[in-house]
Order: C-alpha cells, then structure tokens, then sequence
C-alpha cells in the first residue's frame, strides 16, 4: 500500500514542473511580445523547474541504488561552510519565489570534514524542501553551521507545521508520512528525509530533529571530524 501510495505521489510531484516548464515555454513560443523583464522571468522559473524535477529523479534514482546496495559515495576534504553557501545562492530565487528570506548564520573557523560534496548538498537541500513545503504561512527559515564537541552540524530550522513525537523516529523511514491534515495536503513523494538519513549514516554521522507542534522544527546534520571508514 505504501510502495502504491508513493508511485501516485511521485508521479504527481515529477508532472507538476513538467506541466510548469511546457506551460511557460508554450507561452514564450506563441507570444513574443513580452517584455525582456517578463521573459527573464519565464526563463528563471523554467530553470528553477528544471532544477527542481531533476532533484526529484535524482532522489529516485538515489533510493533505487540504496535499495540494491550500489550507491557509492566520493569522500574529500571540503569545507561545510563552502557547500552550504553554494546551496543558498543556487536556491535563492526559488526561496525568494516561495517568499522567504532566509538567515543564515555560517560559524567561523569550522575545520575540514571528510564528505561527499553531492550527497551533503542532496542531503541539506531535501531539508530545505521540507521547511518549505510545511511552512505555511510562517516563512521562517534559518540555516546555520556550527561546532559541536567532536561533530560539525548544519542545522536547518523553521517555524511551520512542527512534528509530534509519535511521528518523529518513523519520519526517516521510507515511504512513511505523518498522518496530519496539511501533510495530507502537501503533496511529497516520501523519500527525503530517508534518503537523507542513509547519507549521514554513510558519513559515519546522523540525523536529528528538534520539534514542538505548532512552532516548528530544527533538523540537524551531524558530521563527525574523523569518518570512519
């Protein structure tokens, strides 16, 4: 039933852009009498659209791999500062369009981790997805690294729906949704956050998530300064 649910559930998620990419495309090929701010416009909602339902066949693809226990992950010394600035300005226009304007609070002289750049940016990307799409009318978002004992943590906090208890160690299992009413309405293919999990498992790091119902929620990557193997 759940494996069901989520083939409706993708299948929707992965028309939606497509029915936005044709819709503005069609629009620009009948009409050429917009102006060059309007077609910018277009264009940048047509690449934001592109961008979006190429995360979501990733995350597929992803899941398929972890599934079958093929996915492999490129380990380098790099800087979370670095990856999570490059996420903020590649997503700040989708952010913008969603009506947020994000804080974000990057702690000085963070060591180097051992990670993978892609899978940690897939990861922090999946988290800002969840924020917005259970939001609502609160559009807060805060995204902040810091050091924690012998972790580095990037944290990424809202102030929407929020998650009870109950929910909160299944919302990493796969395919599993809390049953709310604004979930219900929110339409999500229910891969996220389990993908998510099994990349920090890979980093030899983890997940967590600080919620109060109503208030929001914090979720928090954690990645420990030596990987092991």
């Amino acid at each position: 039933r759940m494996k069901s649910s989520f083939v409706a559930m993708a299948s929707h998620e992965l028309r939606t852009p497509l029915t936005s990419i044709k819709g503005f495309t069609s629009t620009l090929l009948m009409d050429d009498s917009y102006a060059p701010d309007e077609r910018r416009e277009f264009y940048q909602i047509i690449d934001t659209e592109c961008d979006r339902l190429t995360r979501l066949i990733n995350n597929i693809l992803d899941f398929s791999k972890m599934e079958a226990g093929k996915k492999t992950y490129n380990f380098q010394v790099a800087d979370i500062n670095t990856i999570i600035a490059n996420v903020m300005n590649t997503y700040s226009y989708h952010l913008q369009s969603e009506g947020f304007t994000p804080q974000i609070q990057l702690a000085e002289e963070l060591p180097t981790l051992q990670v993978d750049t892609e899978a940690t940016t897939e990861a922090v990307i999946n988290l800002i997805d969840n924020a917005i799409k259970y939001s609502g009318d609160r559009k807060y978002l805060c995204v902040r690294t810091l050091q924690k004992g012998s972790m580095v943590a990037v944290e990424i906090e809202d102030h929407g729906l929020g998650i009870a208890e109950e929910h909160r160690k299944k919302i990493f299992d796969t395919f599993y949704r809390a049953g709310t009413a604004l979930v219900h309405n929110t339409k999500g293919s229910g891969l996220g956050l389990s993908l998510v999990k099994h990349i920090m498992d890979a980093h030899g790091g983890r997940v967590e998530v600080d919620s109060v119902v109503g208030e929001g929620s914090t979720f928090r990557l954690l990645f420990p300064l030596e990987r092991r193997a």
